[in-house]
C-alpha cells in the first residue's frame, strides 16, 4: 500500500477508535455480541497462514494463546475445520430452494461468499468492463463444488438473495452487471424514481443506500450461520457520506464483527486508478473497512488472483471457544487477541465483541416474544405459496357487496407449474355452504365462478382433479362475509389482473369486468392492473391510497391509484419492470375523517 494511503488509514482508524469509545460511553442502543454464545461461551474463528499464504493445519490447542482485554483465557473447545469446497458426504450439491441453502449454510465445512456489486460507485466503462471480466474468471475457476455464493447489488432485497453452486449461472449474472456511477436515468425502480423526486443530494442518498444494503447483507449472513463468512465488496468508494462517513463506517465495522463477517474491498479501477479516488488510488474508508473486519483491501490490476487468496484463506481455520472470566453484563467492548506460539505465521481473527447488558437481555426476550406474534405484514407474506410447495393449484377468493345485505363471493383458480412426480391440475370442484344451507356446488369454469352469500362464515371445500377427473388434492378454506348494512368503511377484495404482453394489456385494461389472476408469482416482464372499491355508510368521501411495502414492512414508494368515476372504484396500473426481484406488498388504504381501513396484496417477482 502506498505510504500516503498508510497514513490515511492510520488517521481513519484513529477517528474510528474515538468514535467507538464515544458511542460506547453514550449510546443506549443494545449491541449483540460478535459471536453467538452457548452457556456463556464465546466462539472465535482463527485463520493461521504460513509465509506463502497457505493455511497451517497442524496446530493443536496448546499452540494457541487467547486473551480478552489483556487477560489470559482458558480455551475450552478446539476444532480444526477443513472447508476446501469438496464434498465430504452424500449431500445434494444443487441448491433446490432458499430453505435448502440455509440448511447447507449452517454447516461448518461449507464456505459462504457474497459478491456485492456497488453499481452506484463503479464507472460504466473501464471499471465495469475490467471487473466483469475478472469476476467471471473468478467465479468459474476459484470455488469448489460445495461453496455457496450469492451475487447482489443495492437494489437486491434480502428476501431475493439467492445462494447457488451453479458457477455458470453466476457468470451469466455477472455478464449483466453495469456500472452506474453518475448515471441516474433511466431509474431501475420506483425507489430510484423517488430518490430523483426527493430533491436532495442524489449522490448522498446513493451512498446511504449502499451502506444500508451492505449492513443488511452482513446481518442476514449472521442469521444463517455462526461460522465465518466473507463479503467481496466491489466498489471504487463509499461515495459522498460527508460528516456521516466515520459514523457509517464504524457502524459497518461493528456490524461485521457482530456477525463474524470479513469484508474484502476490491477497487475495480486497479492500480491505474491514480489519486482521484483517494490516497494513491486507495479509498481510505474502504481500506479501513477491510482491515478492521479482518480482511484485505484489494487494489490490483489482477484482482482475480487476489480473490483466489480469499477463498484459500477460508479453506481451513480453527474454532476456539472459551468462557470469559469477566461475566459482567455491562455492554462494554471486549478486545480479543489470539497468538500462536510459533514464528513465521500470520494469525487472522476477530478483534473483539460487545458484551451483553442485563437490560439488553430482557429487551431481546421481549422482542423475540413480540416477533412471535404475527403482524398483518407477516400474515400477508405467509399467503405466498412457498417455492418448494407441492400444491397443484392457486386460488383467489374475493368479496364484493351486493343487494339486500348480501355479498357476491368470487372464486378463481389457476394451475401451478408441473411438479415432478405429481399430475398437473386439470379442474376444480367447489362446494360452498354456511351453517344453514349449501350456497354453491359445481365446477369452477374458466374465468371463475360466483355466488351470493348472506353475512356470516362460509366453508369452501375445493377438490382439485387431474385431466382424467381423478382427485389429486383437496383444500378447505373459511371465508367471513361481512354485514354490509353495519359496515361504515371497508374495501372490496382487490382484483389483480396480469398481462404478459401489450395485446393482453389492451384487452385487460378495456374489460368492464376484469378476471382476477389467482397466482401471486410474477416476472418483471408482467404488468399488473389492480382494481378495488371502498364501500360502507361512510365511504362516499373516503380517500384511497396505495403504497409499495418491502419484506420488513417499510414503505418503499407511493403508488399512483386513480378513481374510475363515482361509484366505479379505483384502478392501479403497475409495470413490474420497475421493481427488482423479491417479495413485496401492495398496501391499499381507505380513510375518512374518523376511520382508516387497509388491505394487503402480497406478490413475488421471481425473475
Amino acid at each position: 500500500m502506498p505510504r500516503r494511503s498508510s497514513f490515511a488509514c492510520v488517521w481513519i482508524v484513529g477517528l474510528l477508535t474515538i468514535a467507538l469509545h464515544a458511542q460506547q460511553a453514550g449510546d443506549q442502543e443494545p449491541r449483540p455480541p460478535t459471536f453467538r454464545t452457548g452457556t456463556n461461551v464465546v466462539r472465535v474463528d482463527v485463520s493461521v497462514l504460513d509465509r506463502d499464504g497457505k493455511p497451517v493445519r497442524s496446530l493443536t490447542q496448546d499452540d494457541f494463546e487467547l486473551r480478552e482485554n489483556g487477560e489470559l483465557q482458558s480455551i475450552t473447545s478446539f476444532k480444526l475445520v477443513d472447508a476446501d469446497g469438496q464434498p465430504t458426504d452424500d449431500l445434494s450439491l444443487p441448491i433446490r430452494s432458499p430453505q435448502h441453502a440455509a440448511t447447507e449454510a449452517a454447516r461448518d465445512d461449507v464456505r459462504m461468499f457474497v459478491i456485492f456489486w456497488d453499481e452506484y460507485h463503479i464507472d460504466q466503462f473501464g471499471s465495469a468492463v475490467r471487473a466483469r471480466e475478472q469476476l467471471t474468471n473468478f467465479v468459474l475457476e476459484a470455488f469448489g463444488p460445495t461453496d455457496l455464493v450469492a451475487l447482489m447489488d443495492q437494489l437486491t432485497p434480502i428476501s431475493a438473495l439467492r445462494f447457488t453452486r451453479d458457477r455458470r449461472e453466476l457468470a451469466n449474472q455477472i455478464h449483466n452487471l453495469r456500472g452506474r456511477r453518475g448515471l441516474y436515468i433511466p431509474a431501475r425502480s420506483a425507489v430510484e424514481e423517488a430518490h430523483l423526486r426527493n430533491g436532495q443530494d442524489v449522490e448522498r442518498i446513493r451512498s446511504q443506500v449502499t451502506a444500508t444494503a451492505l449492513k443488511s447483507t452482513v446481518m442476514h449472513l449472521g442469521t444463517l450461520r455462526q461460522g465465518r463468512k466473507a463479503v467481496v465488496f466491489i466498489s471504487e468508494t463509499l461515495g459522498r457520506l460527508g460528516q456521516d462517513g466515520i459514523r457509517v463506517l464504524s457502524d459497518l465495522i461493528r456490524t461485521a464483527n457482530d456477525n463474524n463477517t470479513a469484508i474484502y474491498t476490491v477497487d475495480p479501477r486497479g492500480l491505474q486508478a491514480g489519486g482521484a479516488g483517494g490516497f494513491g488510488g486507495v479509498s481510505p474508508l474502504l481500506a479501513s473497512l477491510a482491515d478492521s473486519t479482518g480482511a484485505d483491501a484489494i487494489v490490483s490490476n489482477d484482482f482475480n488472483h487476489a480473490l483466489r487468496k480469499v477463498v484459500l484463506t477460508s479453506s481451513s481455520f480453527y474454532l476456539l471457544g472459551y468462557s470469559p472470566k469477566d461475566t459482567q453484563l455491562d455492554g462494554k467492548f471486549r478486545e480479543i487477541k489470539v497468538r500462536v506460539k510459533h514464528s513465521g505465521v500470520e494469525v487472522k481473527a476477530r478483534n473483539g465483541y460487545w458484551a451483553a447488558r442485563g437490560a439488553d437481555v430482557d429487551r431481546a426476550r421481549a422482542v423475540a416474544l413480540a416477533a412471535a406474534l404475527p403482524s398483518p405484514v407477516a400474515k400477508a407474506f405467509k399467503e405466498l405459496t412457498p417455492d418448494n410447495s407441492r400444491r397443484p393449484a392457486e386460488f383467489w377468493v374475493g368479496l364484493t357487496p351486493a343487494t339486500d345485505n348480501n355479498s357476491r363471493v368470487n372464486l378463481v383458480w389457476s394451475p401451478r407449474p408441473g411438479i415432478e412426480g405429481r399430475a398437473a391440475a386439470g379442474g376444480v370442484i367447489v362446494t360452498a355452504k354456511n351453517a344453514t344451507e349449501r350456497l354453491f356446488e359445481g365446477p369452477v369454469k374458466e374465468g371463475g365462478v360466483s355466488f351470493m352469500s348472506p353475512p356470516g362464515t362460509i366453508q369452501l371445500d375445493l377438490t382439485i382433479q387431474d385431466s382424467s377427473g381423478d382427485m389429486i388434492d383437496r383444500e378447505q378454506r373459511t371465508v367471513t362475509v361481512p354485514d354490509v348494512q353495519k359496515t361504515t368503511l371497508a374495501l372490496t377484495t382487490p382484483i389483480v389482473s396480469r398481462a404478459r404482453n401489450s395485446a393482453e394489456y389492451r384487452t385487460m385494461s378495456s374489460a368492464p369486468d376484469p378476471v382476477a389472476f389467482a397466482g401471486r408469482d410474477f416476472t418483471r416482464a408482467d404488468r399488473l392492473l389492480l382494481r378495488v372499491a371502498a364501500y360502507g355508510t361512510a365511504a362516499t368521501d373516503a380517500e384511497v391510497t396505495a403504497q409499495l411495502v418491502g419484506p420488513r414492512g417499510a414503505t418503499l414508494a407511493e403508488l399512483p391509484i386513480h378513481s374510475e368515476g363515482e361509484g366505479a372504484g379505483f384502478r392501479l396500473d403497475l409495470p413490474l419492470s420497475s421493481l427488482a426481484t423479491g417479495e413485496f406488498i401492495i398496501a391499499i388504504a381507505a380513510r375518512n375523517s374518523s376511520e382508516r381501513v387497509e388491505t394487503l396484496v402480497p406478490l413475488r417477482i421471481s425473475r
